[in-house]
């Protein structure tokens, strides 16, 4: 891997994503994270006390890579639309890592006592999300009416239950289908607003 000037965290991140996606996650070593990112293993272990923070620090950086994609997302469709559009950019950007990645940040954030802490929404998005939730209920796009923030996080809870179905069924089910079919059975969107026709 080139080595550049950018911060040595996010290019053992890098380095660990692009060898675990073309060799798979068992098949990589520290050694070939280190090789790869051009660091000493003493620099690596300085960040990652071990292969799981490793897999957690992959996590944020799923989180992050979506989060910027969604804010650029936001304003384009029906409010309803872009509720999804921020749930589907960031299953999209974990289909992209695959399956064997995803299913190791899985099984990291689980074993940890924050695991319930790393989540893809924060305050920021909570606010925006709740402010589409209210829109497209004014809009007549969907007919569930409860509190706009407390469907925000029913909706985050239920994406996040598909996301741990798909992780840990190595990817057997259909993420995107089975979220908008879930958002649907939560919103219930009027009919020209379903995601899941």
């Amino acid at each position: 891997m080139k080595s550049d000037k950018g911060n040595t965290k996010d290019r053992i991140v890098e380095a660990a994503i692009q060898l675990f996606k073309k060799q798979g996650c068992e098949q990589v070593s520290i050694q070939d994270i280190c090789r790869y990112s051009g660091v000493t293993r003493n620099s690596f272990y300085y960040y990652f006390e071990s292969r799981d923070m490793l897999f957690d620090a992959i996590g944020d950086w799923c989180l992050s890579s979506a989060k910027g994609k969604t804010l650029q997302a936001l304003g384009t469709r029906s409010a309803y639309q872009q509720v999804w559009s921020f749930y589907r950019i960031y299953l999209e950007t974990q289909l992209e890592l695959g399956q064997d990645i995803m299913n190791h940040i899985c099984t990291a954030r689980t074993q940890k006592w924050r695991s319930d802490y790393s989540g893809y929404i924060d305050a920021e998005l909570a606010e925006a999300m709740a402010r589409l939730i209210r829109r497209a209920q004014e809009d007549g796009e969907v007919r569930n009416m409860q509190d706009p923030m407390r469907l925000v996080w029913t909706s985050y809870a239920i994406i996040r239950g598909v996301n741990i179905k798909w992780c840990f069924r190595w990817g057997e089910s259909d993420l995107l289908g089975e979220s908008m079919t879930s958002l649907d059975d939560l919103f219930l969107p009027v009919d020209e607003f379903r995601l899941n026709v």
